[in-house]
């Protein structure tokens, strides 16, 4: 399937795609019609460009994919398309390498006023390098406090001319997201994209991927695009969802449940260390060289003064970007968990459910699809051996360990006392 434009892969639900398209072309007529008074007001009469817009909507539903999208169009230097998807401007946008890009993130878990003051705004406040217009991407918005997220506010109440601010957040709840800035930004908001959509997403980004295999991950990701792409192209992932379906399978087994537990959260403990020491090597080389450790010579000793300070802020941040990555890895697995138990309840309340990727599109509308049709022995199983009320208990106590871990309970033991609640609510050990 091939891309004609990066907007391909934005989800023309809730008008998305076309608010984004209108604002991208309105964007390239301002920068076309010159410094003239009113010229800029005139080649956008409706309105359909602003320099602040607020992104939200569920995980995975391509917030970040819409926010990139737009980026790509506005950096895009074909002159007949808005968002070619081919040019050097889309294609640095795509590596995260473009001069007039800068994306915002944190290792914590929090954006810190020091960040926005002395990297975002500065830089915000620079023209365009190559590029009729600089943007910057949070996006984790909702990861700004209440000092962070005043300090941006300043720049996006009184933006620089050729800048916009492309935010990110789950919400538009207070408890997510200031409700100041909320108000100076225009809100898009995009909502879980239909089964069709990724599938359509994975085959335009990944073309040696079958239409078995897209719709396979379409329907285990149950709308969450990268979950789909991790699915359908990492072997990693795969194996992952297999532990977490394990665990449920694990329940009625008291001699093994609690080993299942304590291996799940020490193998997320180990692949995140996996994932981060390459990356954590590098930013420490990098480091030293920048602090000049280990030169020689008069003055080496003065200039590296202070250094183990700058190093061991590096070693916390990236420890607590290993800690995020691990809570992480645990809460798609317990998601994953909640899928397996949601195809349990349908089945045990009897819904007519049909096979899922392996049906197809159209078999949709004969009835729902079981999110893991690969599973649908254990589906099965538990609806026989469990009750209704008994499953939804089941969902509610993997829920209360995500909660529970999102209050910083370690994994260990948040998924001890699942299993404990788990094993309740199925009858294990009762007579």
């Amino acid at each position: 399937m091939e891309q004609t434009s990066v907007f391909d892969r934005v989800t023309e639900a809730a008008g998305v795609r076309s608010t984004l398209e209108a604002a991208a072309r309105a964007a390239r007529a301002m920068s076309r019609a010159g410094n003239e008074p009113g010229a800029r007001a005139a080649a956008d009469p409706n309105g359909a460009m602003t320099h602040s817009w607020l992104f939200t909507g569920p995980p995975g539903s391509g917030r970040s994919i819409a926010s990139e999208a737009f980026a790509q169009a506005l950096l895009c230097t074909d002159p007949d398309v808005v968002g070619c998807g081919r040019c050097q401007g889309c294609q640095t946008v795509a590596a995260d390498t473009h001069g007039d890009l800068k994306k915002v993130t944190t290792q914590g878990s929090v954006i810190q006023v020091k960040v926005v003051r002395s990297d975002v705004i500065p830089w915000a406040h620079r023209r365009p390098t190559t590029a009729d217009w600089r943007v910057v991407i949070v996006e984790d918005a909702d990861r700004l406090n209440d000092e962070s997220a005043n300090a941006l506010l300043k720049a996006v109440e009184e933006p620089p001319e050729r800048t916009v601010f492309l935010l990110s957040a789950p919400t538009t709840d207070p408890a997510d997201f200031s409700v100041t800035l909320r108000s100076r930004c225009r809100h898009v908001y995009v909502p879980t994209p239909t089964k069709a959509h990724v599938v359509a997403a994975l085959r335009m980004g990944n073309p040696e991927l079958t239409v078995e295999q897209a719709e396979w991950a379409g329907t285990i990701a149950n709308g969450h695009i990268g979950r789909a792409k991790g699915l359908a192209t990492d072997e990693g992932t795969r194996a992952w969802r297999g532990r977490a379906l394990d665990l449920v399978e694990a329940i009625f087994d008291p001699a093994t449940a609690y080993l299942r537990t304590r291996e799940l959260s020490s193998e997320a403990e180990k692949e995140s260390k996996r994932r981060n020491e390459p990356k954590e090597e590098k930013e420490l080389e990098q480091l030293t060289n920048a602090l000049g450790l280990g030169a020689k010579g008069k003055g080496a000793q003065a200039a590296t003064r202070g250094s183990a300070g700058v190093i061991k802020e590096l070693e916390e941040n990236q420890k607590r970007r290993r800690k995020r990555e691990e809570f992480d890895l645990v809460d798609i697995a317990l998601m994953d968990m909640v899928g397996l138990l949601r195809d349990a309840l349908m089945v045990a309340s009897g819904v007519d459910v049909d096979g899922g990727a392996a049906a197809g599109d159209d078999a949709e509308e004969v009835g729902p699809a079981l999110i893991n049709p690969d599973r649908r022995r254990t589906s099965s199983e538990l609806a026989r051996r469990v009750s209704p009320e008994g499953l939804v208990a089941c969902v509610d106590a993997v829920m209360d360990a995500r909660e529970a871990m999102g209050r910083n309970v370690r994994p260990a033991v948040a998924l001890d006392g699942m299993m404990g609640t788990l094993q309740l609510a199925c009858g294990v050990g009762q007579r």
